[in-house]
């Protein structure tokens, strides 16, 4: 039978949350909540989207059809809410750069930084509220075993340098920091469930990715 799928209305989903809340097969608590599935007839005829690499189906007038409504996983909500604190360390350093960089090319590097992530950050805990999920606390500290992340230590050196050394040191830290920031998305690019979520990691793959080769062209020059 063919399957169409749609998005969970915020309440449904908040309500799916807490009747399905459960634990996974290593005893730590998964958040997911199963996608909900029903059956519908068709009045009209309707082409539904086949997962990647797979081919449409024609839903013909009359026939049934499953209507899968949003699902989302613990991989997702993990992805989502360690990303947060992930991407509030890269507008940290990146701010440093306005009064402490030399080079013009960092100091576009890190505007770019700023105007991408903060919005990531605002899309990032919106995904957290509409499912009735806590966002991580502003003032909470940052998770350094996170990859990419770097030690209170290394954030003081940078607080602390100026010019062509904290070119050096901004460049090759947030290379380090984008480099996780990969590492994270990636896996939810193939694994991961929820639509959105999978496009802002599918986002954060790439366009960091590039920053990254950006990055090391310039640290190459100086």
């Amino acid at each position: 039978m063919p399957r169409v799928s749609i998005g969970l209305t915020a309440t449904a989903a908040a309500a799916a949350l807490l009747a399905l809340a459960g634990c996974s097969d290593d005893g730590a608590t998964d958040r997911g909540v199963a996608a909900a599935t029903t059956t519908a007839t068709s009045d009209t005829r309707v082409v539904a989207p086949g997962a990647p690499g797979e081919t449409a189906d024609v839903i013909a007038p009359g026939e049934e059809f499953e209507v899968v409504e949003g699902g989302y996983s613990e991989l997702d909500v993990r992805f989502v809410e360690q990303m947060i604190p992930h991407h509030r360390q890269a507008l940290q350093m990146a701010e440093l750069a306005q009064e402490r960089a030399q080079d013009d090319r960092v100091v576009l590097v890190a505007d770019r930084i700023v105007a991408g992530q903060g919005p990531e950050i605002t899309a990032l805990e919106s995904w957290l509220e509409q499912r009735g999920l806590p966002v991580p606390a502003a003032d909470a500290a940052h998770d350094h075993a996170l990859p990419g992340m770097i030690s209170p230590l290394q954030l003081e050196q940078l607080e602390n340098t100026t010019g062509a050394e904290f070119d050096e040191l901004f460049l090759t830290y947030m290379s380090q920091h984008h480099a996780g920031a990969v590492e994270m998305a990636d896996p939810m690019i193939v694994e991961g469930t929820d639509q959105l979520a999978v496009e802002m990691a599918t986002d954060v793959s790439v366009t960091q990715g590039a920053e990254i080769g950006r990055m090391r062209e310039i640290l190459d020059s100086l």
